[in-house]
């Protein structure tokens, strides 16, 4: 689709990161001119690149942009971005430049609620900098404000890390944890309030108003902390607990849990989908369960007087029982396991939620009115967050307390769950079925486990995954006996924000159960084929780094041999490293040549200075060109013309009208080529006459941007090509 005219009001708060702008546009016109724009509905997910507008919620704007539609990166065990935002009615994208943007005039009075909500966020970003300027140590100041604001963005990227591998991410998440300590905190201030007015306690009266005016703070905190879908769903939960309070139903836990959650989905279907939903029941179910355990086994024993040790317990196993019950979905969705949660939670639950919140909310209601004394209590919860933040710290480093973790399946996660669900019903009476329940997931969870086994180590096939990472490089290769190889690891240029190496390459490896790689294979530093690797070597256990003699200019560069150097990874180059054999399989490289060789490429030219890999298995060869253009194809064939025939080529380039010339395909002849490209991208590519040249060979052609990942499954007798789609 080209450029259109599209108009309309912001549908959602813009979130600024970095150069961009981000926001949902409620679209109301469009055109192929701004002078030819006709009614139109629907939403559109924009990025504004250099904005200087003061964009805010319910603005009118327009822009020139290219339309694309919402799709998916198609790899296996990847995150279905079109199903995500469909829920949200969003079905294309868009982005324009600041200077492309024009603010319309508004057609009558905004609406009372986009003026509350403009009003409420005006002051939450005011206030936001009011706890940078306030707060001395910067990592507690941005915690403060991501537990009064909801503000994510003030929390870079290691802090955030530091949380989630002490256990502790949850508390960084505006959901159920800060509301419930709102509503306590509210209902407490308020029933002691109502409490003084005799003709409300007598009655009994005076708890059911204090819940009733609970639910202002609550939901004005809600609105300020951003109003994200956990938020809502929290909000949800906590009301229905109030109204059943209210109604003095409170013994009806699992009742009011049971309504919560299909209030939820009635108003937000797509819930059943989301992560922090399932995490959040979940826990809410475990506890529950817990407790329930805990009073059948406490059975017959008399009741104590509650104790500093009995608390300390009972807070105990309600933490332990949310991280049994969350574990499985958090290794499946965040890969890693952490081993201190439990011990963190004694100290970041009572430092940040019970003293910090209440303390900077507290800051937040009297900022207007006295802004030194706001400080002080802003001061005061610094002081309180900076030494839970140094523990953290310190556990997220220490690798004992924490490990990163492969992708659990559908299976083995329902087999967790069902064993413990086996253990419930042991407990509560049935013994004979529960014993039967928890020992027919133990020997599923088993067969299901040593089928892998067997598959990953003791397998004879060799497999080729050539991924679909957008306009890039990514293929990873399975050799017999468990040994894998990773040639390139994709990448975007240095604006965007989006890593392929962490969302795509990493998830597609842990699915595959894959935390470890024998050798990674960097083809030449350009960011298409190297940017995705600063994650993977940080977060695999990597055996050799293989890449040519050439030196990136980049930052990314420099940032990826900073990492490999802290990791202590040995490091080969070519040339110098002429062959890697695994069992049978064997990696020949062929390309860039030492000095002095016949047809060496200049120094310095990337592209044409790629590492060329070819792959032997049997009667199968797989070559690998990297960017290779005629200059090094030219040089490629007069040096290795004889070594280069192979069964499958994956296209050098990217199908670039200067690459995949006739005397190089003359020494290839592949019979299938694999082009691994953008869908739609600015280039061109691949090019139609390189197209035609390969479909005039008779090879079959196979691209990532049509057919997503490429896998190449291979045994004695010859391989086979499948596709993720499956055409």
């Amino acid at each position: 689709m080209g450029k259109v005219w599209v108009e309309g009001r912001i549908a959602s708060v813009p979130e600024p990161n970095g150069k961009r702008v981000r926001f949902d546009l409620a679209v109301e016109g469009a055109g192929m001119t701004r002078e030819q724009s006709g009614p139109a509905r629907g939403k559109v997910r924009l990025s504004i690149y250099y904005c200087s507008h003061d964009l805010r919620f319910g603005a009118a704007i327009g822009c020139t942009t290219v339309l694309k539609p919402i799709r998916n990166f198609n790899n296996p065990g990847g995150f279905d971005y079109t199903r995500y935002m469909g829920f949200r009615k969003i079905h294309c994208s868009g982005w324009a430049r600041g200077d492309d943007l024009v603010c319309l005039p508004r057609t009558g009075d905004p609406e009372w609620t986009v003026a509350l909500i403009n009003r409420v966020y005006n002051y939450r970003n005011r206030f936001a900098s009011f706890i940078a300027k306030t707060v001395k140590d910067p990592d507690a100041a941005s915690v403060l404000t991501v537990l009064v604001t909801g503000d994510r963005s003030a929390v870079d990227r290691e802090l955030k890390a530091v949380f989630a591998r002490s256990g502790a991410g949850h508390i960084l998440a505006i959901s159920g944890l800060h509301l419930s300590i709102v509503a306590l905190v509210s209902f407490a201030g308020f029933n002691y309030f109502f409490s003084l007015w005799h003709r409300l306690l007598i009655p009994g009266y005076s708890r059911k108003v204090a819940g009733v005016f609970t639910l202002v703070p609550l939901v004005f905190y809600a609105l300020l902390s951003g109003f994200s879908a956990s938020t809502r769903r929290a909000l949800i939960m906590i009301v229905v607990v109030t109204a059943s309070h209210v109604m003095e139903k409170e013994t009806d836990t699992l009742n009011s849990l049971a309504a919560a959650f299909i209030i939820i989905l009635l108003v937000e279907p797509g819930s059943l989908f989301s992560v922090s939903f399932q995490l959040s029941f979940i826990a809410v179910l475990f506890i529950v369960g817990g407790l329930s355990l805990a009073r059948e086994t406490g059975k017959g024993v008399k009741a104590a007087r509650p104790s500093l040790l009995r608390k300390t317990g009972m807070f105990a196993m309600i933490s332990a029982c949310a991280t049994f019950g969350t574990q499985p979905l958090v290794m499946h969705y965040f890969n890693q396991v952490s081993f201190a949660g439990i011990l963190t939670n004694f100290v970041i639950i009572p430092g940040a939620g019970f003293m910090a919140v209440p303390l900077g909310l507290s800051a937040l209601v009297l900022y207007p009115f006295s802004a030194p004394l706001a400080g002080f209590l802003l001061t005061l919860a610094g002081f309180i967050l900076a030494p839970c933040i140094r523990l953290l710290a310190w556990v997220g480093s220490t690798p004992l307390f924490w490990a990163r973790t492969v992708t659990p399946d559908l299976l083995e996660i329902c087999c967790y769950y069902v064993f413990w669900a086996g253990v419930f019903i042991m407990v509560k009476g049935g013994k004979r079925t529960g014993v039967g329940v928890m020992v027919a997931a133990t020997v599923i969870f088993g067969a299901r486990e040593a089928v892998w086994i067997k598959q990953r180590f003791f397998n004879r096939e060799l497999s080729v995954f050539v991924l679909d990472v957008g306009q890039g490089n990514a293929a990873l290769i399975e050799l017999p006996r468990g040994k894998r190889v990773l040639v390139d690891a994709g990448g975007f240029s240095g604006g965007s924000t989006f890593d392929p190496g962490e969302h795509l390459v990493a998830p597609f490896l842990r699915q595959r159960k894959i935390l470890t790689l024998d050798a990674v294979i960097l083809t030449h530093p350009e960011f298409d084929h190297m940017n995705g690797f600063i994650y993977i070597m940080d977060n695999f256990r990597v055996g050799r780094f293989i890449k040519n003699s050439d030196r990136g200019m980049s930052a990314s560069y420099r940032e990826l041999m900073a990492v490999v150097e802290k990791r202590g990874v040995r490091i080969d180059t070519v040339p110098g490293l002429e062959r890697l054999d695994y069992g049978g399989v064997s990696l020949e490289f062929l390309y860039p040549l030492a000095s002095g060789q016949q047809g060496r490429a200049t120094s310095g030219d990337l592209n044409n200075n790629s590492v060329v890999v070819k792959l032997i298995h049997g009667k199968t060869e797989i070559l690998f060109p990297g960017d290779l253009m005629e200059q090094g194809e030219r040089s490629l064939v007069l040096s290795r013309g004889d070594r280069l025939a192979s069964t499958i080529l994956i296209a050098p380039h990217h199908g670039s009208s200067s690459s995949s010339t006739d005397f190089f395909l003359d020494q290839v002849a592949p019979e299938s080529v694999i082009i691994s490209c953008g869908w739609k991208n600015r280039y061109g590519f691949p090019h139609a006459s390189v197209v035609e040249r390969y479909r005039k060979r008779g090879c079959n052609l196979f691209r990532t941007d049509h057919s997503g990942a490429v896998r190449i499954l291979c045994t004695d007798s010859g391989c086979r090509m499948l596709t993720l789609k499956g055409e």
